[in-house]
């Protein structure tokens, strides 16, 4: 099994809108700064912020060994999936040009369905802009890409995660095989949410 575990067909004209505006994506506003598109420019800040193992040890996307090669495939990955309308990769900097956090996004255009991960940089991982920054992100896919459904994995050791990703009320929906892009794999325990579910979490909040 895979994600998005629920896989509904839409319309090809709202397949075509999704793709469009995953492809007009440039920035979005995060808590730790304007997080923008990431691009070559930007490969030696990114590799110094995945070559720490608190960054990049949790998160299957990110090829291992982290180097300054992969992490420009990675790049260039992402943009090429842009170019499809298909994910996207943002981070933020601080004054000094390092990256303070970063989200990769996932857009599976067909089914309406997305998947987000991310980290932010250890020095600000206490000070709750993760959990606002992944509000934000949500936010953000529903009401600025439209899509109808979000996915969310963790490894089974990734206890932070899975707590927080509990306590918002998702819905657990077993587990899947993640596969990274050189072929490692990884168990992990997936969630589904749909916006309308995100609407009622929110005014529970």
């Amino acid at each position: 099994m895979s994600i998005p575990v629920t896989r509904e067909i839409v319309s090809p004209k709202t397949e075509d809108k999704i793709r469009d505006r995953v492809r007009k994506v440039t920035e979005f506003q995060r808590p730790d700064g304007n997080a923008r598109i990431v691009t070559e420019d930007d490969l030696d800040a990114m590799y110094d912020f995945f070559a720490l193992p608190a960054v990049s040890g949790p998160i299957y996307t990110v090829e291992k060994p982290v180097t300054k090669d992969s992490v420009l495939r990675h790049v260039r990955r992402k943009a090429e999936a842009q170019t499809k309308g298909e994910g996207f990769m943002l981070a933020s900097f601080d004054e000094a040009g390092r990256v303070t956090g970063y989200f990769d996004f996932t857009i599976w255009p067909n089914w309406s369905a997305a998947e987000f991960g991310g980290a932010t940089h250890p020095d600000q991982q206490s000070s709750g802009r993760g959990r606002d920054g992944i509000f934000r992100s949500i936010d953000f896919v529903f009401e600025t890409l439209g899509v109808h459904r979000l996915c969310f994995t963790a490894a089974h050791d990734n206890i932070r995660s899975i707590k927080l990703i509990d306590a918002m009320g998702m819905t657990r929906m077993g587990e899947v095989t993640s596969k990274g892009p050189n072929g490692q794999t990884r168990q992990s325990l997936v969630w589904e949410m749909t916006a309308d579910d995100w609407k009622h979490i929110r005014m529970r909040m």
